[in-house]
């Protein structure tokens, strides 16, 4: 066997062995990052390391563990897994594969040394895509990248650093543009990584950028000929003029309107106060936006109309995506049917459950009797105000669609009966989407399945695994991970590798390393950086309170965006997503029947009446 990257090369039937061991563990132990069996699995040797390395697990779980836990989501993903479907980075990784990763890192960061290189790639399991942003970091602190940087602060900036990839080479087709293609690597595994993550992204920028090319020079054609054949129209709403192609009349007053102003009107809906102005709420249309001298067209947008309009706006496929599920919602909440939604795509089913009369029991939640009774109490405190709504509902008239006391109670009986006796598993059948899910906690289905898991406790979980990855170092030669605690920068292993703490650089003979001369040698009179040269600090590391901080805050923004919730800090304030996450809050709201939805639920429960 070969030496690769300081430990010793595995066969093909290794990696294929340390694999299904992997494949075994990550099923018995669904809690425990794949990081740790690794390391485990290099560790013990023999037939029986699977026996041990389980063994050891059930009896040091936590010296073992270390704080690498996964979170309650990682953990659903990790319930049906095998070989096949354990992600290429949690895996071993191939011989071949790692030395081309090598070659690529040392060749883009010439600046670092071979030691700080291997480090990096220990701590992210010779993954490419893992461990070059990382080296960039390390790089970035370089006093040769910081000269860089100053001269080239009159160069033309590239907004997307894909564009300036080292592994990218530009050429020019047969028009002139220009053409990125990949390096060879030698290595087809690499080059596949490369090309789903570095060439396909590029590819697919430079296409959309072409097309938006392509569609403003349609338009400005079209606008010019149409102003040579004198066939400009003009918008009854802005008034500017617009070709016929752009533009379309209200179904009333055949008013001309172009597709900016409703594209304007519908974003106005969307995201601003006019919602309710802007549709006709009883056709599901846009209305005519048209200024007349009564300022008030009865007509309205035509459907296709309005589709193509947002179309043809920045975004337009997210944006008549979002104004369908407004519409939907906004009708299932009118018809007032009670759904279950899934909590990943927008697929909803009524929960109207059509039982015969007298097939169901109601009586008090004797389960929870304090809160029963807490919820009869405040409704005898209130009870004068029944009393008066009692008898004032008849005298409105029936257009303000004010519902009677037993209408009220009526279908807060029924919710109680859907809620109770409609299954908890509920299988999502949207052909894209089949997702299991809880009816009662809206989260992931899982067996055994407990409902309302805290999102505190997920939430603080993914923070300090985070924050631990952070400061995280991992000996190339033997695949240990370490956390240093106190003391100086210049770290021995239990095999006896040396590195710097900082750098990650090797300082061991063997290495070639300086030992401690490879940190500062001058004397300060005041804490701080030395003035004098660029070395690593003995005993002063980089600042370990902001790197944690800031892994800390985007391990939290990544978990909020995952679970579809707004913003990165504050509140847990969720919002809607087409094509994502589903808004999720209850259809009833704090309306007069939302409030006597919840009074019978704390009070009565409901079973089905014995036989």
């Amino acid at each position: 066997m070969t030496n690769v990257d300081g430990k010793d090369a595995l066969h093909e039937h290794q990696l294929d062995e340390l694999n299904d061991d992997l494949a075994v563990l990550v099923k018995i132990f669904p809690d425990v990052l794949p990081e740790v069996f690794r390391e485990m699995l290099l560790r013990f040797d023999g037939q029986s390391r699977l026996e041990l390395v389980a063994n050891q697990l059930l009896l040091r779980q936590d010296a073992w563990v270390k704080g690498r836990w996964r979170t309650a989501t990682e953990r659903t993903e990790a319930d049906a897994i095998d070989v096949s479907q354990i992600p290429e980075a949690d895996l071993f990784r191939r011989n071949s594969y790692r030395w081309a990763v090598k070659v690529a890192l040392l060749q883009e960061f010439k600046t670092l040394s071979k030691s700080t290189v291997n480090a990096v790639l220990a701590e992210q399991n010779h993954s490419y895509t893992l461990a070059r942003p990382v080296l960039k970091k390390i790089a970035s602190k370089h006093w040769r990248s910081s000269l860089s940087k100053f001269f080239s602060r009159w160069a033309r900036r590239s907004e997307d650093d894909t564009e300036k990839h080292a592994m990218i080479r530009w050429t020019k087709s047969t028009d002139g543009s220009p053409l990125p293609t990949l390096k060879a690597t030698g290595d087809a595994e690499l080059d596949e990584e490369l090309q789903r993550t570095v060439l396909v992204p590029l590819y697919a920028q430079y296409k959309a950028q072409q097309e938006d090319k392509d569609w403003h020079l349609a338009v400005q054609t079209n606008l010019e000929e149409a102003k040579d054949a004198d066939a400009l129209f003009e918008c009854g709403c802005c008034f500017s003029t617009t070709p016929f192609e752009h533009m379309t009349a209200c179904t009333e007053s055949v008013h001309f309107i172009c597709y900016g102003c409703i594209s304007n009107s519908i974003n106005e809906a969307l995201f601003g106060q006019g919602w309710d102005r802007n549709l006709h709420h009883d056709r599901g249309l846009l209305r005519c936006m048209a200024l007349t001298a009564n300022d008030n067209c009865p007509g309205c947008i035509p459907h296709n109309a309005t589709q193509r309009a947002i179309y043809q706006s920045r975004k337009g496929v997210q944006l008549a995506a979002r104004f369908e599920s407004r519409l939907a919602e906004e009708a299932l909440t009118m018809a007032q049917v009670p759904l279950v939604r899934c909590p990943v795509c927008s697929y909803a089913e009524a929960t109207d459950l059509y039982l015969p009369t007298g097939t169901l029991q109601y009586h008090l939640d004797m389960k929870h009797p304090f809160r029963a009774f807490t919820y009869i109490f405040l409704s005898l405190v209130c009870l004068p105000v029944l009393l008066l709504y009692l008898l004032f509902s008849p005298l409105h008239p029936p257009s303000t669609k004010i519902p009677s006391i037993a209408t009220l109670f009526q279908t807060a009986f029924t919710r109680l009966a859907n809620l109770k006796q409609f299954p908890a598993r509920f299988q999502c059948r949207s052909p894209t989407c089949s997702t299991l899910s809880c009816t009662r906690c809206s989260k992931p289905w899982r067996d055994p399945h407990t409902c309302f898991e805290s999102e505190v406790v997920e939430l603080r979980t993914t923070i300090e695994a985070a924050r631990t990855a952070a400061l995280k170092r991992t000996c190339p030669r033997c695949g240990l991970s370490f956390i240093k605690d106190s003391g100086c920068n210049k770290l021995t292993c239990v095999c006896g590798y040396v590195m710097c703490y900082v750098c990650r650089q090797g300082l061991g003979p063997m290495e070639g390393g300086e030992g401690y001369q490879h940190f500062c040698q001058h004397f300060r009179y005041e804490a701080g950086r030395c003035r004098e040269c660029e070395r690593c600090d003995l005993y002063r590391a980089e600042d370990e309170d902001a790197l944690v901080k800031a892994a800390g805050l985007e391990a939290e923004k990544e978990w909020r965006e995952k679970q579809g919730l707004a913003g990165g800090h504050g509140k847990l304030e969720k919002v809607g997503a087409v094509g994502g996450r589903q808004e999720r809050v209850e259809e009833e709201g704090w309306s007069l029947q939302g409030v006597v939805n919840r009074w019978v639920q704390n009070v009565f429960t409901c079973s089905l009446r014995s036989q």
